[in-house]
């Protein structure tokens, strides 16, 4: 029993960081309307960073967390007032192919700048053992971090005034714009909320597992069934969804395989669209 409750806390370990990627795709998802499948490229971007920092500039990797949040955030609201706000009144599919192209350009850009050598932070090594079990400190630290900024971003969306707009252009931007909200503006500030997300994301990535080019693609893929599971655009279901595949990778793989356990997002995302298309959770 003591092990079973081990691996259960460490899935939500896991999916607590799952939840971050998640939130903040369907976050942009259900504010700007846009599929970003570039959001994995992010993370992976992230979690260079957070390498280059530690081992260029020997820079605490708990700091360069807390930098990469204001960092990518700007850098995803330049993105979006340069190239996606352009798209907002465009097909679906014009998005997808813009940002499908952003993702291979980013992840061939990192993989002929940093080439596809596996890198990690040595940093946090060892366990804690508490009431004996026994957690990793960089996950258990990891841990803690993700519920710190899933915090966050709950209390600014429910209680700031940005946050409120964010909402009320979520629900129905004609009537927002029509109230006084700048919906452009909340479009630019949710969209670099997302990349911040996942910048902050791949951050703790780079404490727990190694980094390579092509990481973003398993992040993005994991992003995408936790917003089908917990409903299109709704950021509480995002977070249930990502416990609920953290948790279920981490039973997989100790009474499985590993490799079984990465089919979990698509196996997750198969049966939510034939038995419940709308999620747990409606938007």
């Amino acid at each position: 029993m003591a092990y079973f409750i081990e691996i259960l806390i460490r899935g939500l370990m896991l999916g607590s960081l799952y939840a971050i990627v998640g939130m903040g795709l369907t976050l942009v998802w259900g504010v700007v309307g846009i599929v970003n499948i570039a959001h994995g490229e992010f993370v992976m971007l992230g979690a260079y960073f957070a390498f280059w920092a530690f081992s260029l500039l020997h820079i605490n990797p708990l700091i360069s967390f807390a930098l990469s949040v204001p960092l990518f955030f700007f850098f995803g609201m330049m993105i979006h007032k340069r190239i996606t706000e352009r798209l907002i009144k465009a097909p679906e599919l014009s998005a997808l192919i813009l940002t499908f192209g952003m993702s291979i350009l980013i992840w061939n850009l990192a993989q002929f700048f940093w080439t596809n050598t596996y890198r990690s932070v040595p940093y946090l090594t060892g366990n804690f053992q508490i009431m004996g079990l026994v957690f990793a400190k960089s996950k258990t630290i990891s841990f803690f971090l993700a519920i710190a900024i899933t915090l966050a971003l709950f209390a600014f969306l429910k209680y700031s005034k940005v946050g409120k707009g964010i909402r009320a252009t979520s629900q129905n931007s004609e009537v927002a714009l029509v109230c006084g909200i700048n919906t452009m503006k909340m479009r630019a500030v949710t969209f670099g909320m997302g990349i911040g997300l996942a910048g902050a994301a791949g951050a703790i990535v780079s404490l727990q597992w190694v980094i390579f080019p092509q990481m973003g693609a398993s992040y993005v893929s994991k992003a995408f069934a936790i917003v089908v599971l917990g409903g299109l655009g709704n950021i509480q279901g995002a977070l249930v969804g990502g416990l609920i595949i953290g948790i279920l990778e981490s039973l997989v793989t100790q009474y499985m395989t590993a490799k079984m356990a990465q089919i979990i997002p698509s196996m997750i995302i198969l049966i939510i669209l034939l038995l419940k298309p709308t999620g747990l959770f409606k938007k």
